[in-house]
């Protein structure tokens, strides 16, 4: 008779991400517009039982472009294909749609930039991977791939060289950082991404298997046997001191391998869909394996567009009529669709504007154009774009439709703004990393100390990262220079509150003043206008409807507020490893946050160590500490729930259509619950 104390631990996150599920609707979609056959070059995702249930609904999965039929529809799979593949592509006339994810496109791009600039691009990955030949295929004759420490050591290239590094993005993460740091040992000047080319699921669901793997006998890792990502998965596990298993099928479960297992950890690679862990859990429980237990380390809310060939195709074939269905979820899914083509536009004017002032200065000497590709580089490593979307919402929910190259010109200057306020921001805050890599200040103060110029490294630093921040302030004032009226007004409000919260922010610090009302004048101030009000009024004036401001001030206030209680909490509570920085700096550098304040005003002791204490003597640890036994946290959370119904009960009494009113507590939800 099986045991009590028989287990299933279940890492969340697991199974597929968001690269996977657009690649897998990608193909969905192209099916319901075009029918039956749509060709796929090579598998969407590595995952069998993804490729036998797109098979079965009409797909046809086919090694090379060369064996789909002169003009048929084909689909490029999520792992990305080389240029030659896009060139072979249009002259067989394919009606291509291009599924590859976003974070391996990124990976492409700068292998373009790094191809054009260096004399050698070193690919660690593994050889025969799709990705790694798409990526290769972008500059074939100077591209070397290495797979591991020994090929690293065993690389044989000029000493003098010119070489810069990406990585696969389904790697494992210790790997990799063994392999770059002998490359960086052999190779000084060796140069990398500007943020880490290992997808964030990837690196989470490493993540929630190391924490599994410490509790559990036995880790079950479903997932097919040609995935990347799900044979690294097995390694983490069994790095992390557990026993681990491939399990391609949930069906192949062998019960002789719990053969004295309590504890058996479960998790699934990125390509696997949910259905199969629910299979494996149910044939765990009937060998006895009942009791579950999740073990969480990272909530993920990321989504990817689908690609934009799939609207124009839909479009095309459908005469421009839209799918009938509920209105109001009609209606929102054409405003998120968009939101989305203003979005991409954004981007490209950022990086078009970047790209021409980057060529327009390496003319005259490539050390003048280090600030601009400074600011692209921030920019090409992520971020939430958070600003411009609340922009162009604006827009959208106020009628706009005539003067889009005016709202997208505002929207780019607004994440140009943010650029200049995080990388000034970093300095201010000593900030070591950002979105997961060195901060401007930080990497080139590294970069001085290594070459062993004159002077002072910090002062280096710091000058560049402050150039680079001025530098992105200039241009987002160029993009804005288009705004009249209201437009204009709201602009100048917006940058100008930005700046004086933070004056406040450092001087509550210097003084180490515990002011709830005080933090929550630069709470609102630095996020809750500059975030979400502000950008939601700049894109109502441009619509002509400056008088929706009042709606979008109680909105973007409540919504704004809840927004930084959730960054205090994050920098407080979070994962570096999730947030993509480190976790603590507002209390190493004693910030005068609004949880702080808050925490400060609730119990005696917080308040005995904000307000007794100074520079020599503060104490972060025991800080933390107390704010965790005052049980501020759960009363902040209360607080953010609050917000959130303040903010939806803003845009509930505005007289909004109901897609918009849906639309905007999604939006709240989003700021107010992320986890990074």
């Amino acid at each position: 008779m099986p045991s009590a104390l028989q287990r299933v631990l279940l890492a969340e996150p697991r199974g597929a991400c968001a690269g996977v599920h657009r690649a897998i609707e990608t193909v969905e979609r192209a099916l319901r517009i075009h029918g039956a056959p749509v060709y796929v070059r090579k598998q969407i995702v590595h995952n069998e039982h993804v490729v036998r249930e797109l098979e079965g609904r009409g797909a046809r999965f086919v090694e090379t472009e060369e064996e789909v039929p002169a003009g048929a529809v084909c689909v490029f799979s999520a792992h990305g294909v080389s240029p030659q593949v896009r060139e072979n592509a249009r002259r067989r006339e394919l009606t291509v749609i291009d599924a590859t994810c976003p974070l391996v496109a990124k990976v492409h791009q700068e292998a373009v930039r790094f191809a054009r600039d260096m004399d050698t691009l070193i690919l660690i990955g593994h050889v025969g991977h799709e990705e790694i030949e798409g990526t290769y295929g972008e500059a074939p004759e100077r591209t070397v791939v290495v797979g591991s420490v020994e090929e690293a050591r065993r690389l044989d290239l000029p000493p003098d060289v010119r070489a810069a590094y990406l990585t696969q993005t389904t790697l494992s993460v210790d790997d990799t950082a063994g392999i770059v740091a002998v490359l960086r040992e052999r190779f000084p000047e060796l140069t990398g991404p500007a943020s880490a080319d290992i997808c964030y699921a990837s690196q989470n669901r490493q993540n929630a298997v190391k924490a599994i793997a410490g509790r559990s006998d036995l880790v079950l890792v479903v997932g097919s046997a040609n995935s990347s990502n799900s044979l690294r998965l097995v390694e983490v596990a069994r790095a992390a001191g557990a026993e681990a298993r491939l399990l391609p099928d949930p069906e192949l479960l062998d019960p002789a391998w719990l053969e004295g297992v309590r504890t058996v950890g479960l998790t699934a690679g990125a390509s696997v869909p949910e259905i199969q862990v629910e299979r494996a859990l149910r044939l765990l429980a009937e060998l006895g394996y009942g009791d579950l237990e999740t073990e969480v380390t990272a909530t993920e809310n990321v989504v990817f567009k689908l690609p934009p060939e799939l609207e124009e195709q839909s479009m095309a074939k459908h005469g421009g009529d839209t799918v009938a269905g509920p209105p109001a979820a009609v209606e929102r899914g054409v405003v998120e669709e968009a939101c989305g083509k203003l979005l991409d536009r954004v981007d490209r004017r950022i990086e078009e504007l970047l790209r021409a002032e980057e060529a327009r200065w390496n003319a005259v000497d490539a050390r003048v154009a280090v600030p601009v590709s400074v600011i692209a580089e921030l920019i090409a490593a992520g971020g939430k774009r958070l600003r411009p979307l609340f922009c162009l919402t604006g827009y959208l929910a106020a009628g706009g439709a005539t003067d889009e190259d005016t709202v997208v010109d505002a929207a780019a200057a607004l994440e140009l703004l943010h650029a200049f306020a995080l990388i000034h921001d970093d300095i201010m805050d000593n900030s070591p990393t950002r979105r997961g890599v060195p901060t401007v200040h930080a990497a080139y103060t590294d970069l001085h100390a290594r070459r062993a110029w004159a002077g002072e490294s910090r002062r280096y630093g710091e000058g560049v990262a402050i150039l680079a921040g001025d530098l992105a302030l200039s241009y987002a004032n160029r993009l804005a220079g288009r705004l009249t009226g209201p437009a204009a007004e709201v602009w100048h409000e917006l940058a100008a509150e930005m700046i004086i919260g933070q004056q406040l922010d450092i001087a509550l610090a210097a003084e180490v003043k515990a002011d709830p009302d005080l933090a929550r004048w630069v709470a609102v101030c630095k996020s809750g206008r500059y975030t979400i009000h502000r950008p939601l009024a700049l894109g109502a004036a441009i619509a002509g409807r400056p008088g929706l401001n009042g709606v979008f001030e109680a909105y973007g206030v409540a919504a704004g507020e809840a927004f930084q209680l959730r960054d205090d909490l994050l920098d407080a509570f979070g994962d570096a490893a999730v947030t993509g920085k480190p976790t603590g700096l507002d209390l190493d550098e004693h910030k005068m946050t609004l949880l702080l304040a808050l925490g400060a005003a609730k119990d005696p002791r917080v308040a005995e160590l904000v307000e007794g204490s100074r520079r020599a003597d503060w104490d972060p640890a025991g800080l933390r500490a107390a704010l965790l036994a005052s049980g501020v946290r759960a009363e902040v959370e209360e607080r953010i729930d609050a917000l959130v119904a303040d903010a939806r009960t803003a845009v509930a009494d505005a007289g909004l259509p109901d897609h918009w009113r849906l639309r905007f507590g999604e939006l709240a939800d989003m700021v107010a619950y992320r986890d990074r």
